[in-house]
């Protein structure tokens, strides 16, 4: 688990981030989101152990980044924005050098290119590939040394549509062989495809740590309801049948208890004189989060 403990970082009498305490859960793939200028990349550079902090303190796996940075380096990979690659090289003769500077055997060069779907690519030169092969070539660099943690910022940046498919793939592949991904972006709807966890930062402080995507069968038991006479259903008492998650306007958002058929929530509002404009699955969306969060903020 990695924990930041009353973490701050100043550029002279800047503080660019602002005493962040929260934790990023073991298994999940995180969304770290936030307005330009939020301290995004400062987080992770102290996460990643490549930036001492001014204050506090990074853990992994219970190991102080500032006291031991080698050992971190061990458990985490991170990939930058603007991240370097020797172009005269080959994808092969690329991931062998940095294999070998992690002290890993030729074999790992050939597992990792299968990872990330680059085995058919590894005679051509790193100038010939695309931008979003490129970007697999710079994940295997920073996978190569089989960490338990996976950083990346911005690693979307600059693909088009069919490239950032294959990366939301390539992520979910990653977490389910075992990584932890911290990923951040400004494309929203694409951390959609992938993030289960939110992290929320403005102007160096933080604004949401405690927000969970559903997991799929929570959004199977999580519906809503637009009334047309609001004020009505914004009065009801709460039953037992359900929980109501929010109630706000003309809709309110609700989990019915397992095995509950939804007609029979249907049927309650509907009994009392609720007149429903709309019913149906509610799916949480992180763009619609993060606005919201920022508004409130």
């Amino acid at each position: 688990m990695i924990e930041i403990k009353n973490l701050s970082f100043r550029f002279g009498t800047h503080r660019a981030l602002n005493e962040l305490s929260f934790t990023i859960p073991e298994g999940s793939i995180t969304a770290l989101v936030g307005p330009n200028g939020a301290g995004k990349t400062t987080l992770m550079r102290c996460m990643s152990a490549l930036a001492h902090p001014t204050e506090g303190q990074v853990l992994i796996d219970g190991i102080d980044s500032s006291e031991d940075p080698h050992a971190c380096h061990r458990l985490l990979g991170f990939l930058a924005d603007n991240f370097g690659l020797y172009e005269e090289l080959t994808v092969e003769q690329s991931l062998a050098y940095f294999a070998a500077a992690h002290q890993m055997v030729q074999q790992r060069v050939e597992e990792v290119l299968e990872q990330v779907n680059l085995t058919d690519k590894k005679k051509e030169q790193i100038k010939s590939l695309s931008r979003g092969m490129r970007q697999r070539v710079g994940i295997a660099q920073a996978i190569i040394h089989l960490p338990k943690y996976l950083i990346l910022d911005e690693p979307a940046s600059g693909l088009d549509p069919e490239a950032r498919i294959q990366l939301a793939e390539l992520f979910k592949k990653l977490n389910k062989e075992g990584i932890t991904l911290l990923v951040s972006s400004h494309i929203l709807a694409e951390l959609d495809q992938y993030a289960n966890h939110l992290i929320v930062l403005k102007a160096g402080k933080l604004v949401e740590t405690d927000f969970s995507m559903d997991t799929a069968a929570q959004k199977d038991s999580t519906y809503f309801i637009e009334a047309v006479n609001s004020s009505l259903l914004n009065s009801l008492s709460e039953p037992t049948l359900f929980n109501m998650i929010a109630n706000e306007g003309e809709t309110a958002i609700f989990s019915i208890e397992a095995g509950t058929p939804p007609h029979i929530a249907l049927q309650y509002f509907l009994q009392q004189g609720i007149q429903v404009r709309a019913f149906g699955k509610h799916s949480v969306n992180i763009q619609d989060a993060y606005l919201k969060t920022i508004k409130n903020a």
